[in-house]
């Protein structure tokens, strides 16, 4: 894995609605360095190419209103703080230029900006950051299990177990049909992994798709799903367990695979105000091997760095 990183001025080539609050934005960045499955980006939610030199020293009273002319930040919520992005894809197209595939859920004012993208738009990055998955070895099987806006680093890992030649099975789960940033094109059949999601079937990977309200495929919990399937499947190769989403979710799956013996990688979520390990604000307790050795001499916990460290843990070493 490349330790290179850098900021970009990426161009928006496409930023395309998925579901009821969900987009795919395309950028094109020219020298952005290699990256792997599990890595994300930092991305400046906000105009960053607007000029500050015009600022001026205002003499407002309590009550005044607020002009035109009066800076953006005074006059409408603006996302001062990069926002952290996982990477739902990858695609070298030549010329030193890189298209990378991001899928945000708006939420708030930073992705309500993004969705106002449009062609030729600028947007700044950081990146790559984090650390990568470790893909299965020989007789294994990776099950990719995604939930909500956990979901697109299932898609980049597809990708890279399709091109490596590695069996997987994709399982997705969303509280309705119309928050699965998927592309449909067949009908689920509970539990039982279905070609039904282009962006797995395109890598010959099945598809498990639960929802909370059963609008769409299996009803319940993607965690019930994955239980069921591998009770269902217990001879053929041995899985390992590759998951994104919710932190309930997540524990969830850590749970199940320490029951089961099975290994267990976790993308964990945190807000990050820098990706870099300058502001410390994404700490998370993992186990120590060895409680003599520093730091926290005599505990067997220390904290690490989601954004530096990870995102990428293995279920058995985090301490939820």
């Amino acid at each position: 894995m490349s330790t290179t990183r850098g900021q970009f001025k990426a161009t928006v080539l496409a930023n395309v609605p998925l579901c009821r609050e969900h987009f795919r934005l395309v950028l094109r960045a020219d020298g952005f360095p290699p990256t792997e499955p599990g890595q994300f980006v930092q991305v400046a939610c906000r105009d960053l190419d607007r000029s500050m030199s015009d600022a001026v020293e205002l003499d407002w009273q309590p009550g005044d209103r607020l002009s035109a002319e009066m800076d953006l930040e005074l006059r409408a919520p603006l996302a001062v703080l990069r926002r952290p992005f996982s990477l739902a894809g990858r695609r070298d197209v030549g010329g030193g230029a890189v298209e990378l595939d991001i899928i945000h859920r708006v939420v708030g004012v930073g992705t309500h900006w993004m969705s106002q993208l449009q062609s030729g738009d600028a947007v700044h990055l950081i990146g790559p950051l984090g650390n990568t998955f470790t893909l299965p070895g020989d007789g294994e099987i990776a099950l990719l299990i995604g939930g909500g806006v956990g979901i697109p680093p299932m898609i980049y890992l597809a990708e890279a177990l399709a091109r490596r030649g590695n069996a997987a099975v994709a399982f997705a789960g969303a509280l309705t049909r119309d928050l699965l940033p998927l592309m449909i094109t067949g009908e689920p059949a509970g539990a039982e992994p279905r070609p039904i999601i282009d962006e797995f079937a395109r890598h010959q990977i099945p598809t498990v798709i639960t929802t909370d309200d059963g609008s769409f495929g299996y009803r319940g919990f993607v965690t019930q799903a994955l239980d069921e399937y591998l009770d269902t499947h217990r001879t053929g190769p041995t899985p390992v367990l590759y998951t994104c989403g919710p932190e309930p979710m997540m524990k969830r799956i850590a749970d199940i695979a320490k029951r089961r013996g099975l290994q267990c990688q976790i993308a964990v979520e945190r807000a990050m105000a820098c990706g870099m390990g300058t502001c410390q604000s994404c700490c998370i307790r993992l186990k120590k091997p060895d409680p003599n050795q520093p730091p926290l001499v005599g505990k067997d916990w220390a904290y690490r760095l989601a954004c530096t460290d990870g995102p990428v843990f293995r279920a058995r070493d985090l301490l939820w």
